[in-house]
């Protein structure tokens, strides 16, 4: 899969969407990020890594919320750095608002 298609994906979800300024009081047009491939930590066996799509950041400075999607299973989920500055996977919700709706 490739980051156009990820792209995609989310930007058909996003046509519910009235203000992408304000999506459930993040501003997208900030927090959407090029997706890309990054190593994530299962947050319940810290040996299990693998790699996931990174397509949004909650904050700038990367210590917020983090959306993932994994392109084996088609589903978004969410994520955590930890103190160590791994990303650490903490659940799938299915699609992409469902996953923001979660934060």
């Amino acid at each position: 899969m490739k980051s156009k298609e990820i792209k995609e994906i989310i930007s058909l979800e996003l046509q519910v969407e009235q203000d992408l300024k304000n999506v459930f009081g993040l501003d997208l047009t900030k927090c959407l990020i090029e997706p890309t491939k990054q190593k994530y930590k299962n947050s319940n066996d810290s040996t299990d890594i693998y790699e996931l799509w990174t397509v949004l950041e909650e904050t700038e400075d990367g210590n917020g919320y983090k959306i993932y999607f994994d392109e084996e299973t088609n589903i978004f989920g969410l994520a955590i750095k930890s103190d160590k500055d791994e990303l650490i996977d903490i659940g799938n919700y299915g699609t992409f608002l469902k996953t923001l709706y979660s934060m």
